[in-house]
């Protein structure tokens, strides 16, 4: 059922693809919380929970090996929203006040961090006017200090490491596994996870560091604030998250878990 993304995101406008990835991918796990909570209720948690658990680890597992030998960072970032849906219905899956809390908080960590990496992308296309690594040669960090510094922090977010918000995500929804007894499923979910961070890892490393002869772009204001207020909300929410949203969070998760 993801097969449209790669095409789609590589095709369509930067912050079309950003709405896609992020907002639209949203409402389609809205709309499988709520055929989850629904069977759940009606049929019990163990048939939509193996189901969507199963959805889930394979639709990581899937995306794993198209990111390590992609070459197009456009349906890179398209195969890697693949992976962060499996991460979403694998939570879902597991279910229980826990990965009921871990789902929610990942669906809006990762609304943020697709958010900025897309508009960084988008200034990268615009600079360089390709969206092939190998036509890139490097060096995006000192022809665009902003968006390749930014592109540099989105990226360490989204692929969950610490301290950034989706680490925390990720780690309650593995101590949820573990801690429902589902070991298989937590050690296929830390292999894909492995495998994607050294995918996108290697990739990033190779655009955005090096030496280049391209000149250096300049500041401008209306595009690159954007990606500067996305990239300050992404730090803080790694600390602290403002009381309300919190509790509306709690509040979502309470009516997924059924607590």
């Amino acid at each position: 059922m993801h097969t449209w993304k790669p095409d789609a995101y590589s095709e369509a406008p930067v912050p079309s693809a950003a709405i896609l990835s992020t907002a639209l991918m949203n409402c389609a796990i809205y709309g499988l919380i709520r055929f989850y909570v629904l069977a759940s209720r009606s049929l019990g948690a163990g048939y939509p929970g193996s189901l969507t658990l199963l959805l889930g680890v394979f639709s990581m597992g899937i995306s794993a090996p198209f990111i390590l030998v992609q070459k197009n960072f456009r349906r890179l970032l398209a195969y890697h929203t693949i992976e962060h849906a499996g991460i979403m219905l694998t939570a879902l899956g597991i279910g229980g006040t826990l990965g009921s809390l871990a789902l929610m908080l990942h669906m809006t960590f990762h609304t943020v961090a697709k958010s900025a990496l897309f508009l960084c992308v988008g200034n990268i296309y615009q600079r360089f006017k390709t969206d092939l690594f190998h036509r890139i040669k490097g060096g995006v960090l000192r022809v665009m200090p902003l968006a390749g510094s930014a592109f540099c922090i989105a990226t360490l977010a989204i692929v969950g490491m610490p301290p950034f918000s989706l680490f925390q995500s990720e780690f309650l929804i593995v101590g949820a596994a573990f801690g429902a007894g589902y070991w298989l499923t937590g050690a296929l979910f830390i292999l894909f996870g492995t495998a994607v961070f050294g995918g996108v890892a290697l990739h990033v490393n190779g655009l955005v560091l090096g030496p280049t002869e391209e000149a250096r772009t300049g500041w401008y204001p209306w595009r690159d604030a954007s990606i500067l207020v996305l990239v300050i909300i992404l730090v803080v929410i790694g600390f602290w998250l403002p009381a309300p949203l919190l509790e509306l969070i709690r509040r979502a998760a309470r009516v997924v878990s059924g607590a």
